[in-house]
């Protein structure tokens, strides 16, 4: 008898619970698993490049799991649980846009731009504008300035308007007085002729020729086209929207409907660049090179038309702003929640393509102590999903990728750096996360030593990404008993901010911004305090402070101030002369005397009650 494809499958007969079967499958490549009528199949292990057509999830993960370990049916049940739990809780907006054929093109020559418009008229709805001369037929634009969005270009542009239509009766008088001929019977003013000599201001009795006048007009559009080389002012921005004459393949490529899927999700509330202030974390935008994500008026913005989801910006998002949505920080917490991780192992993480390349080279072996996860995007990874699995227990992380600089691997590779320095410098250890190819991985799978730790340390419920960071780095740092300083240059995950405490006036306008909460106050004693585990270096606080009293540090050090705060700055209270209610600092009431007191013919006494009792006050004085 043929030799079967073996594998395991998550099955439902009846009302039954779902139980896990192995099965001996008669695969052919290219089609799906032969159905069985008498169950339904919930999830099966399985690679969907093999079988495309199959009717059910299939999961790599389980079945390199049962191929390749030496798991228990009890354990694979529960990997297979975990799998159909994570496949179904993948939640992402997906639509389609239809393609928008409006267009601005931009020329110096009008008979370039009749030209262009004459080939392609019947396919765009073309907006003409000349840069240079003057045709009756495409208005004259001076002081063109584009503006790029994400989702296309934003054209300020001024024309010359010399006759206002609301106001003309069309009576003819200064098409007759022109001693140029300028106006045409279709009331074009040809300015190329034209001397400004006025004669048809004068003649015209309502009032509705200004020689000079002009428009500013602004008009948004999917996609600019500028032929030739006229000059045109771009503001800061993507300029995927505008085009040049060499580059009209590429934005005809663009024009077709496209299927969006936005994978890639971002929470402004964790997002630690201030759009207000033009100030902040750029590590995303730095590390697309599809230009996907940008920066301006209303903060980071994913355009998920360009987006190929090549996992960059969210590999290096320190507080986890950005999300992949296939598999995000919290799923992934769930769902190490559900299984379980070998002690002192090793979990291997890639997309199907190469968990099938390494089942191929690796069929006839078995690895002790490996845990296998299909992980589709590991351009994803971050400092995260190591911390994370270093604080559960697990001794070597491999990632199935050969990433370079231009894929984002440079930036996740200083990641991979880092998680090795702190492992080195609290265990001793740097072969903690390792990188290799599908067919590398079986001489690498049994090359540690020695366990990190002895058990899995205490995890704190999912917030955000970085409070895990924190709490997975303050479980290692305290098993391993020692306080060690990192001096980082270039990519630096943490830093440390410093305050001249005779500048500070306790104004807290530093908390404002500080969205991931490494800036905090205790209100009751008036006490500024600084977390450097969830400080991700933006500079804002420093940017915003009135007194210029905070500086910030790419040095930190591993110690009980660096997890649980250390305090900035305090200061005395200012009281409420009636109440007693606090509302503000003595310094800065001191500050603000200080100044009013130069000021003629103000009364400062009212300031020293809060906002409630000085209405009552003045009030009462009057």
């Amino acid at each position: 008898m043929a030799k079967l494809f073996s594998t395991c499958q998550l099955v439902q007969e009846g009302s039954s619970a779902p139980e896990l079967k192995m099965s001996e499958v008669n695969l052919h490549p290219g089609k799906g698993f032969s159905p069985d009528q008498k169950k339904t199949v919930l999830l099966s292990g399985g690679f969907s490049s093999i079988s495309p057509e199959a009717a059910f999830p299939l999961s790599p993960t389980l079945f390199l799991n049962h191929a390749l370990s030496n798991y228990s049916s009890k354990s694979l049940q529960i990997i297979a649980d975990a799998e159909l739990h994570r496949q179904n809780s993948v939640n992402f907006r997906s639509y389609t846009i239809e393609m928008d054929t409006r267009l601005c093109v931009i020329g110096s020559s009008a008979v370039e731009l009749k030209d262009f418009m004459d080939t392609y008229g019947g396919l765009l709805d073309i907006s003409p504008l000349l840069v240079a001369g003057y045709d009756i037929e495409i208005p004259t634009a001076s002081r063109i300035h584009l503006a790029p969005r994400v989702d296309g270009c934003k054209v300020e542009y001024q024309v010359r308007s010399a006759i206002d239509l609301e106001k003309c009766t069309y009576c003819g008088a200064c098409g007759t007085s022109c001693p140029e001929s300028c106006i045409s019977e279709n009331l074009f003013v040809d300015f190329s002729a034209c001397t400004f000599c006025k004669e048809c201001e004068k003649v015209c009795q309502a009032d509705a020729i200004d020689i000079h006048g002009a428009l500013n007009l602004t008009a948004d559009f999917p996609a600019v086209l500028i032929l030739g080389e006229p000059k045109i002012d771009i503001k800061d921005g993507s300029t995927n929207a505008i085009f040049h004459s060499k580059d009209l393949q590429q934005y005809f490529a663009s024009l077709f409907p496209s299927q969006i899927d936005e994978v890639i999700t971002h929470n402004k509330t964790l997002c630690q660049y201030s759009a207000k202030l033009g100030h902040g974390c750029d590590l995303c935008v730095s590390s697309c090179s599809h230009g996907a994500v940008v920066q301006g008026e209303k903060g980071v913005v994913v355009d998920a038309l360009k987006c190929q989801e090549c996992g960059a910006c969210v590999a290096v998002c320190p507080t986890g702003a950005l999300q992949n949505e296939r598999f995000s920080d919290t799923a992934f917490t769930e769902y190490l929640g559900r299984v379980e991780l070998p002690l002192g192992g090793t979990v291997v993480l890639g997309d199907e393509k190469a968990l099938h390349r390494l089942w191929w080279k690796n069929q006839q072996k078995s690895f002790e102590n490996v845990f296998f996860l299909e992980f589709e995007n590991v351009g994803s990874l971050s400092l995260f999903h190591f911390l994370v699995l270093l604080q559960r227990g697990v001794r070597r992380i491999v990632v199935l990728d050969k990433m370079d600089a231009a894929s984002g691997g440079g930036l996740f590779k200083r990641q991979v750096s880092f998680a090795h320095k702190v492992t080195d410098q609290l265990f001793g250890k740097t072969d903690a996360v390792a990188i290799c190819s599908a067919d590398d991985f079986a001489g690498l799978a049994e090359t540690t030593s020695g366990a990190l730790v002895d058990e899995p340390l205490e995890a704190k419920p999912f917030v955000n990404r970085r409070q895990s960071i924190a709490s997975a780095l303050s479980a290692l740092w305290q098993k391993s008993g020692k306080d060690v300083s990192f001096e980082p240059e270039g990519y630096a995950p943490f830093a440390s901010v410093s305050c001249n405490v005779d500048r500070c006036t306790q104004c807290m306008a530093c908390l404002n911004d500080c969205r991931i909460g490494a800036m905090q106050t205790d209100s009751s004693v008036l006490q500024l305090n600084h977390v450097g585990a969830l400080c991700v270096g933006c500079g804002i606080c420093a940017r915003v402070c009135p007194e210029k009293a905070l500086s910030l540090s790419p040095q930190f050090t591993f110690s009980n101030g660096f997890f649980a705060g250390v305090t900035l700055a305090e200061a005395e209270a200012m009281a409420c002369k009636k109440c007693g209610k606090v509302f503000g600092t003595k310094k800065s009431f001191d500050r603000v005397m200080e100044i009013l007191k130069q000021k003629e013919a103000v009364d400062t006494s009212h300031f020293e009650y809060c906002e409630d009792c000085r209405v009552i006050n003045l009030f009462e004085t009057e």
